[in-house]
């Protein structure tokens, strides 16, 4: 948000519409309609994986995109590169675009959130894997993600302390900002 500050005062008009007060009770539908906090989200998701990097090994020899994998080959799956690939995402699938998560309801007009980014398969987006061995906190972690968003945004706003800082994405098993972030954040009166 601090990169992209142009969707904080959107997304704050958004959240302040539905929800009445930062004290009022929401339920999960309530976060779930909001198209551009969904976006912002699942945008943040899909470009800043949690785990960027995991292991599976072949427990039988099998066939992968028509390439032969014996038994007991270790396999890398990268979400952070696979989320981010021209292959699925076209040439910005690096950019930061809430609006891919958007479309617009043919009769109503109105912007609702999609669930695929406008990608053609959801394997586009591996930020929780997919099948049996797929994050059990998934749909867990995505409501903390957008009410904890929704609770802060539609409270404050935001902007790096040092304009200047540099981002760096790393870690071994999680991402994190290298340097951390620090923010200086300013109250937003009327919520």
């Amino acid at each position: 948000m601090t990169l992209h500050p142009e969707y904080q005062t959107r997304l704050r008009d958004e959240i302040r519409a539905q929800i009445p007060s930062g004290s009022s009770q929401i339920t999960h539908q309530d976060l779930e309609s909001l198209p551009l906090l969904n976006g912002i989200c699942q945008e943040v998701l899909r470009l800043y994986p949690t785990v960027p990097v995991t292991i599976r090994e072949s427990i039988r020899d099998t066939m992968i995109a028509g390439k032969r994998v014996p038994k007991g080959t270790r396999i890398l799956l990268i979400p952070y590169a696979i989320n981010r690939s021209p292959l699925f995402w076209g040439p910005n699938g690096d950019e930061f675009l809430p609006e891919r998560w958007i479309d617009t309801d043919p009769k109503t007009g109105k912007q609702v959130p999609n669930n695929n980014g406008g990608a053609s398969t959801n394997f586009a987006q591996i930020t929780f894997l997919h099948g049996q061995r797929s994050c059990i906190g998934k749909d867990f972690a995505r409501a903390e993600l957008r009410c904890a968003l929704a609770g802060v945004v539609g409270r404050f706003s935001f902007e790096m302390q040092d304009p200047k800082q540099e981002i760096h994405i790393a870690g071994a098993v999680t991402t994190k900002p290298v340097e951390g972030m620090h923010l200086a954040m300013r109250r937003v009166e009327g919520w």
